[in-house]
């Protein structure tokens, strides 16, 4: 993030209309809001970390074992009147799901050999509490919780796996019996449901036999009387050709209705067929159309050969590129559509049949009609009531003969092995727990603790109301920045203070310097908002640089109330200040020569603590500060607090200019705020803001320093010749270098 600084004496200037200063947000700005902030981050980020790793070795260890079935979609084995097969239901298997995880599956399950009522009651703590009727609810209600059933994409399996945490050391081998429990109990449970299905189809077939044979012994009754109440005979050889109609009726009705049998009979062959795949096709067709056996039966087998060879390879691992796979693919493929081909000719050829009967059916129809006509004319009266009669009789005997025929045909059907359901894969136990997963309860324990940890970063950088940046000094201060000093600055006259050190106060002068607002002025007073930010460090080493570089320097300690800079000095806190002030010492004997040849010092002074309210608003005060004046090129006072300290509204009056010291993210800016208005309020002359203490590792402001600048100081050798020094800075993180070249 680029910070630029405003010239020095120049007035912070207003955001553009309709925009709010400093509205625009750089990407940098929230990673600088991240950085300052990383020990939460940190913080955070290992505390969610190690609970991860707390919890989940705490967490039981769940085992897994897995069966896989194959559901094929149900084909009715007996077709009632021409009742058709319905169409592909694509939530099939998901109702398969729902009956897998029945309670009839499920209680034969744990009503099993393996005594999982008693065994799992145990371990999960149900049979010590409940009796055994609700322990095997209980029991019965876990298993279902801990079964999860998932589709094989684009296939007909179906995988039963079964988690469990308990028993202890035995969970992986109790998850195993219950996953093959359930696919066996599941095919024949279907099996059976199946075999019941067919076994209720033929007995209502049986019934509707028995219902034929009941009404055509009503209708022979019928006849019998009828012929007798009439006295019907049979005619003679002789008669007048109603008899030879009648035989020829009688003939073309058993045909017709023979005729509308295999019609209906093919009929109801076809449309059993039609909307069935090719995979449920291949498998109907030799038992609807026995003679379409020869047709399929070789493509059918080597299919299957070529499914169990894909099966292989799949449970090897090949993967879909493979030559195998793909070799094995292709053959399928063109099986597939060999068989497709066979089944559809199959197919047309059946319709065919059963168009070629249907038009039979109508022509012994449209003939049987006719003759019927022509009878009629021939014969009236109670013949033809007696040859209808005749014929619903001989109706009735044929539909029972051709239902009787169907009946024995599916009985012996009945008798083939068929089922719906096929266990591929049986499960098998498993010794590594599937749960909990370190690495990725870890990982996820990494991720939340990092985003938490930027949150909550966040939450308190939104919290923070500090200055915290010299945009922050711009926007709600609306002053300039004259100086930024990074921490852990000592005093100058420090043995331990670094030349680096007195790079960013040269900078702090030569703004001071440059100030338009300060122009001429001599007298500097620095001062903060409140205790403890930095204003004595800043008052002492901007006066030591000013006397570095030749100027004549008076530096006042003028916190009466809480004086320091004669601690930096090592001189007595006396005479000083205070004492000129109410007379018990001259200007003269207060004022201290320190070891800078350019630097002198006025301590504080030391007066009765309850006299020292008011002094700076005393006229010695002001011919105090005059003197100064006339005396040194510059006096930099050290000032109290704004905040609470009435003296500081004086010296700001009295004093050139007014410097604010700020320290970096320690109290509100509201507060800053108030002491740079109470400046000018009390009519100092405000110059702008030192922003102290700024951590250069944390904070964008450092920028400021990351150019390379050249200046010249003059000194003098033992020889008493003045010698003029360039000196090469590189401020970049405080670091300076020194390349001396001299003039005389």
């Amino acid at each position: 993030m680029a910070l630029e600084l405003q010239q020095p004496g120049a007035a912070a200037q207003p955001a553009p209309s309709g925009q709010a200063p400093g509205s625009t947000v750089h990407l940098l700005d929230y990673w600088q809001i991240f950085y300052s902030r990383k020990e939460i981050v940190i913080a955070v980020a290992l505390l969610l970390i190690l609970s991860g790793i707390v919890i989940t070795r705490r967490m039981p260890q769940v085992y897994a074992s897995m069966a896989t079935i194959e559901v094929q979609r149900e084909t009715p084995n007996v077709a009632l009147y021409g009742a058709v097969r319905t169409g592909y239901d694509p939530i099939f298997l998901r109702s398969q799901f729902e009956i897998i995880k029945s309670n009839p599956v499920m209680e034969q399950v744990v009503d099993g050999g393996d005594n999982l009522a008693d065994v799992l009651g145990l371990a999960y703590g149900y049979k010590a509490n409940e009796t055994p009727a609700d322990n095997r609810l209980r029991v019965i209600e876990l298993i279902k919780n801990h079964t999860t059933l998932s589709i094989r994409r684009d296939t007909d399996l179906i995988d039963i796996e079964v988690r469990l945490d308990k028993p202890e050391g035995e969970a992986a081998k109790y998850a195993q019996i219950v996953a093959n429990s359930i696919a066996e109990v599941f095919r024949d449970h279907v099996r059976r449901k199946n075999m019941a299905d067919i076994e209720d189809a033929l007995s209502s077939l049986s019934s509707e036999i028995s219902a034929l044979g009941q009404e055509i012994a009503e209708k022979e009754n019928e006849l019998a009387s009828f012929r007798e109440l009439h006295h019907i005979t049979i005619t003679s050889s002789g008669d007048d050709g109603a008899e030879n109609l009648r035989r020829l009726i009688l003939d073309t009705n058993a045909k017709a209705n023979q005729a509308a049998i295999e019609a209906e009979i093919k009929k109801t062959r076809y449309e059993r067929i039609v909307g069935l795949s090719v995979t449920e096709a291949a498998a109907a067709l030799p038992i609807l159309v026995p003679e379409s056996a020869q047709f399929l039966a070789k493509p059918v087998a080597e299919k299957q050969e070529f499914d169990l060879q894909m099966a292989a390879l799949k449970q090897a691992d090949f993967g879909d590129k493979h030559p195998k796979v793909v070799q094995t693919r292709a053959l399928l493929d063109t099986v597939e559509a060999t068989i497709a081909e066979k089944v559809e000719s199959i197919k047309t050829s059946v319709k065919q049949a059963w168009e070629q009967a249907q038009t039979e059916a109508d022509l012994y129809k449209a003939q049987l009609r006719a003759l019927e006509e022509q009878e009629r004319t021939v014969s009236s009266g109670p013949a033809i009531e007696y040859e209808r009669l005749r014929k619903d009789l001989d109706a009735l005997k044929q539909r029972r003969v051709a239902l009787q025929t169907r009946l024995d045909d599916e009985r012996v059907n009945l008798k083939m092995p068929k089922t719906s359901v096929r266990i591929i894969d049986r499960a098998k136990v498993e010794y590594r727990p599937v749960s909990p997963n370190f690495a990725l309860n870890v990982t996820l324990s990494v991720v939340a603790g990092l985003l938490f940890g930027v949150l909550l970063a966040f939450f308190v950088e939104y919290l923070d109301t500090t200055v915290k940046t010299v945009e922050d000094v711009e926007k709600y201060l609306q002053a300039n920045v004259i100086g930024l000093i990074p921490q852990k600055m000592r005093a100058l006259n420090d043995p331990n203070a670094r030349a680096k050190h007195s790079e960013v106060y040269r900078v702090l002068r030569m703004n001071l310097k440059s100030s338009r607002a300060l122009g001429a002025g001599k007298v500097v007073v620095f001062t903060s908002a409140s205790a403890g930010e930095g204003k004595s460090m800043t008052s002492f080493n901007t006066a030591w640089v000013c006397a570095e570089v030749g100027e004549k320097v008076l530096l006042v300690d003028a916190d009466l109330h809480r004086p320091r800079q004669h601690r930096t000095l090592g001189v007595p806190l006396e005479p000083g200040l205070a004492n000129v002030v109410v007379g018990e010492s001259t200007f003269d004997d207060a004022v201290v020569h320190t070891e800078q040849a350019n630097l002198d010092f006025l301590p504080a002074g030391s007066i009765d603590s309850s006299s020292i309210f008011g002094l700076m608003d005393t006229d010695e005060m002001s011919d105090l500060v005059k003197t100064a004046r006339e005396r040194y090129d510059r006096v930099i006072v050290d000032a109290p607090p704004m905040i609470g300290i009435s003296d500081t509204a004086q010296l700001t009056r009295l004093g050139d200019g007014v410097a604010l010291v700020i320290q970096h993210r320690k109290y509100p800016r509201a507060l800053c705020k108030r002491a740079k208005d109470n400046i000018i309020s009390m009519g100092g002359n405000f110059l702008g803001v030192v922003l102290n203490n700024v951590n250069s590792a944390h904070d964008s402001s450092s920028y400021y320093y990351e150019h390379q600048y050249y200046y010249y100081y003059y000194t003098q050798d033992s020889s008493g010749r003045t010698k003029r020094t360039r000196r090469a800075s590189s401020h970049r993180h405080g670091e300076s270098g020194a390349d001396a070249e001299s003039k005389s």
